[in-house]
């Protein structure tokens, strides 16, 4: 049931959709809030009709609402992952432009079916490029590859239902995210819930626009975390050496301590090693 509001019922003729969502819920309304949308008008949808004692309630709430920005909490993550000049970005917390290279090995021990491993640095690198050496035992296999995964970098401030191609998220999301990031809800640990892929950010209405639409529903105020995905399905189809990146004149800049992920997908339960030589900058 919809309960639309003008702009001027509120007293400072503004009104904050996070803040709004939140006073509703902790009030004494008993039917369950389903979401706040703010377009011309500020739109109230419940989950049935409520009563005239719930809508009295909700018309003082109105009246009453300040109109000003939740101050957010939460441990936010500032995880950008830029792009570096051939050199380096002279500002911000950027590499030195000094250059180095190493092997990431990954065992994978015979009936294994899929494992995954972080690779991190205690310092900011940008790495330029990717060598993966692919030897008979690997053939039929895949690799994915993440950057910053499970990433927490801000709060959902609306209901996300199934089927929506929209997440109306805190300024900290927008402040973090990019298209083609995949976002998702966070999870404390290792793995979070991928939610989708970000086709569009809309920084007026506070939204990020999905492809494929959502297939979970979250309540408002969930934790939202990213993940940029360097390698998003690699098969090996033939023995061969396989380069990433060898001809960009630019890097992927990844801050000290926020991981890349690989996962590793063992299709023929053979036992092997798996060596990824990265070349960086830090």
């Amino acid at each position: 049931m919809n309960y639309t509001y003008d702009i001027t019922d509120f007293p400072n003729q503004k009104c904050d959709v996070a803040r709004l969502d939140k006073e509703i819920r902790d009030s004494a309304i008993i039917i369950a809030l389903d979401y706040v949308l703010m377009e011309t008008n500020v739109s109230i949808f419940f989950k049935a009709e409520i009563s005239s004692g719930d809508k009295t309630i909700l018309d003082e709430i109105v009246s009453n609402h300040s109109g000003e920005p939740l101050t957010q909490e939460s441990p936010i993550v500032q995880a950008q992952i830029l792009t570096e000049a051939p050199r380096w970005v002279k500002s911000g917390n950027t590499t030195q432009a000094l250059f180095a290279a190493e092997s990431l090995i990954i065992d994978v021990s015979a009936g294994d079916i899929e494992i995954a491993k972080n690779f991190s640095w205690l310092y900011d690198i940008a790495v330029k490029s990717a060598t993966i050496y692919v030897t008979d035992d690997m053939i039929g296999d895949e690799i994915v590859v993440h950057e910053a995964p499970n990433t927490l970098i801000g709060y959902s401030t609306q209901a996300l239902n199934v089927g929506d191609t929209s997440i109306y998220v805190s300024d900290t999301v927008l402040e973090n995210i990019k298209k083609a990031y995949y976002v998702g809800l966070y999870v404390p640990g290792e793995e979070g819930i991928e939610i989708s892929q970000v086709m569009g950010i809309n920084l007026e209405q506070k939204s990020l626009t999905i492809y494929p639409a959502s297939d979970i529903s979250a309540d408002p105020y969930s934790y939202i975390a990213m993940c940029s995905k360097m390698i998003p399905k690699l098969v090996f189809t033939s023995t061969q050496k396989i380069e990433i990146g060898k001809t960009i004149p630019t890097a992927s800049r990844l801050p000290l301590n926020i991981p890349i992920r690989v996962y590793y997908k063992n299709n023929n339960g053979k036992a092997k090693k798996l060596s990824i030589f990265v070349e960086y900058l830090y």
